[in-house]
C-alpha cells in the first residue's frame, strides 16, 4: 500500500473538523463561564469543581455532576439555573438535564481543607451507647448494648 503524502500544516489547520472543534470549544469555554456566573448568582459556588457543562442544545443544559447529593443540590435550584441560561445562553433553556459521573470531577485551584480529627473517648462512646439503648426498644436495644459491649472490653 502507497504512503500518503503528509498534508502541509495550513492544509490540517483549514480543515472543516478542526474548525469544528476549535467551534465547540469555544463555545463550551462560554457554557461553562455562564455556569460560574449563574452558580456565583445563586450562592452554588462550591459545586462548581464538581459541575461541567457538557451541552446546551434543543433547548437543554446537560451538566455533568460527580455525585448523586450534588445533582439533587442543583436539582432544588433548577428554576433559576434555567431562568439565567434562558437569558444568557443561545439557544434559550427551558429544561436541565443532569448527569452523574461519579469520580469526573473539573479541576480547580483550590486545595481541599484537611480533614478535622475528632478525638472521641471510649467511655464517652459507650456511655451513649448505653443511654440510646435504654430509649430503645427490641431488637436494636440487645445490638446497642452488645456494642457498647465490645467497645468496653479492652
Amino acid at each position: 500500500m502507497p504512503r500518503r503524502r503528509p498534508k502541509k500544516l495550513d492544509q490540517l489547520l483549514g480543515s472543516q473538523r478542526l474548525q469544528q472543534f476549535a467551534d465547540f470549544t469555544e463555545q463550551h469555554q462560554r457554557w461553562q463561564q455562564l455556569l460560574r456566573d449563574c452558580f456565583e448568582k445563586h450562592s452554588l459556588q462550591q459545586l462548581l469543581p464538581q459541575c461541567e457543562v457538557i451541552a446546551v442544545g434543543a433547548s437543554a443544559l446537560i451538566l455533568q455532576v460527580s455525585s448523586a447529593p450534588i445533582a439533587q443540590r442543583l436539582k432544588t435550584d433548577q428554576a433559576g439555573i434555567i431562568t439565567y441560561f434562558q437569558t444568557h445562553a443561545t439557544p434559550a433553556v427551558t429544561s436541565l438535564e443532569i448527569r452523574i459521573r461519579p469520580g469526573r470531577h473539573v479541576k480547580s485551584t483550590e486545595t481541599p481543607p484537611a480533614p478535622v480529627k475528632v478525638e472521641v473517648k471510649e467511655s464517652d462512646t459507650v456511655r451513649k451507647l448505653r443511654e440510646q439503648a435504654e430509649l430503645c426498644e427490641e431488637p436494636l436495644r440487645s445490638q446497642l448494648l452488645a456494642l457498647a459491649d465490645k467497645y468496653s472490653s479492652p
